[in-house]
């Protein structure tokens, strides 16, 4: 991104930490590992700057933008300053140099990721998905694949997010539409480790399984239609031994209606099925 490479060249400067508001631009759920890039900088220094801007919210003079386990780091070990390169920048830019920088260090874990794209799309609405994937120098593709990744349940996002599941493999349960067949592979996720071929074989067999139990729901469907097509015809052969203007007649004739009604319940249904089926897709 051509604002990142511009800053980068820009001459840092040293900012007390205290005028500094690290609150904004977070996309970390959490800052483990801390100690260790603690211990680095009290032995050599800060060697890269964090990028600040003026803070349009007022209260303390700065904004941070990236940089937030270095501005921590620093803090812990007690530094009064921090060397910070300070730029001018709306909202959308601030957010798209955090997100650039962050990835570049790749310190967000997909879920993280994922969550910085679908805020600046969704919940900011600062551009669509090509327009962000062009500015972070990303394909529309990946944009979209990790927003996706939010969509799968919470427990297989906390996995990807542990990095006990990886992304491509975890994409593969977005084919999975039985709400149970998948609380079924979720759980068998948990219990192991799973790669791309052997879980897209699982899925095969549960959506195989589920297929099968449909063809025989629709076999049954087609016989209750065709018994009661017969039962109909039977009702015919009844009723017309009742007078056409009787009582009698009109409550029969209510009663064939009811049958016939069910009849259409049962022919509705079976086209139902016999749809998905035709729309459902099995790995051979």
């Amino acid at each position: 991104m051509s604002n990142l490479v511009k800053l980068l060249t820009k001459e840092p400067v040293e900012i007390p930490l205290d005028d500094i508001d690290a609150e904004s631009f977070v996309f970390r759920s959490s800052f483990e590992g801390l100690e260790e890039l603690a211990e680095s900088i009290k032995s050599l220094g800060l060697i890269e700057p964090v990028i600040v801007r003026r803070n349009p919210k007022g209260g303390k003079p700065y904004q941070l933008i990236a940089g937030h386990r270095r501005y921590r780091a620093c803090s812990m070990i007690g530094l009064k300053s921090i060397k910070a390169i300070i730029t001018d920048v709306n909202d959308k830019d601030a957010y798209l140099i955090a997100i650039t920088e962050n990835l570049q260090r790749k310190s967000l874990n997909p879920i993280e990721e994922a969550i910085a794209y679908y805020n600046y799309v969704h919940k900011r609405g600062w551009g669509g998905i090509s327009e962000l994937a062009k500015n972070i120098g990303k394909s529309p593709a990946y944009v979209s694949f990790y927003i996706r990744l939010l969509e799968l349940p919470s427990e297989v996002q906390e996995m990807i997010a542990r990095g006990d599941l990886k992304p491509f493999v975890a994409a593969e349960l977005e084919k999975v539409k039985d709400e149970e067949a998948l609380k079924e592979l979720v759980t068998e996720l948990k219990r192991k480790k799973m790669g791309m071929r052997a879980l897209r074989r699982r899925i095969n067999d549960l959506r195989i399984k589920k297929a099968d139990i449909r063809m025989k729901y629709q076999l049954v469907m087609k016989t209750m239609i065709a018994s009661t097509r017969n039962c109909l015809i039977q009702y015919d052969l009844a009723i017309n031994k009742l007078d056409e203007g009787s009582e009698e007649y009109r409550r029969a004739i209510g009663f064939r209606y009811q049958l016939h009604q069910l009849l259409d319940q049962l022919i509705n249904e079976y086209s139902s099925i016999k749809k998905e089926l035709s729309q459902e897709g099995v790995y051979v």
